[in-house]
């Protein structure tokens, strides 16, 4: 098996927090922490080093995810990706982020959505379609067109 990703989860719903979680770790990956609002999850990301940053859009102390993925975006070398029930309020450009994936979500749709995001920090570009129940930002896919060019 392969080394496992190292993930930091923003999510302020505790019993959803702990379901992903167990999905990301019976998956094979490894949490390297959790956040409930934006400024823990900024002040996290450089003790924590994930790869991928899974970010729900809504946050405690009404904070905003879309602030996490700025913060990911501008440290450069880290893969964000929403997981939100409010897929259709990010923006086509997904504010820095890579991709979302839609809440609720199946183990299936999980497991495909963190394969195709394992070869994204790996190995880009993917050698996979985007599986069903995630978004990818179009400009993020662009920049693979131009490696393969």
């Amino acid at each position: 098996m392969s080394e496992p990703l190292r993930i930091l989860v923003v999510e302020d719903e505790a019993l959803i927090l702990m379901q992903i979680e167990m999905m990301l770790e019976e998956a094979g990956h490894r949490v390297v922490g959790t956040a409930v609002t934006a400024r823990e999850a900024i002040a996290l990301i450089p003790e924590t080093r994930p790869e991928l940053v899974l970010i729900d859009l809504r946050l405690g102390d009404g904070s905003s995810g879309i602030d996490v993925a700025h913060a990911v975006r501008d440290l450069g070398g880290i893969t964000a990706a929403f997981m939100t029930a409010n897929a259709r309020a990010i923006p086509e450009d997904m504010e820095g982020a890579t991709a979302v994936i839609a809440k609720p979500f199946s183990d299936t749709v999980l497991g495909a959505s963190l394969a195709y995001l394992k070869d994204c920090v790996r190995r880009p570009p993917p050698g996979a379609e985007v599986p069903s129940g995630m978004r990818v930002a179009p400009n993020w896919l662009a920049s693979f067109a131009e490696m393969r060019a």
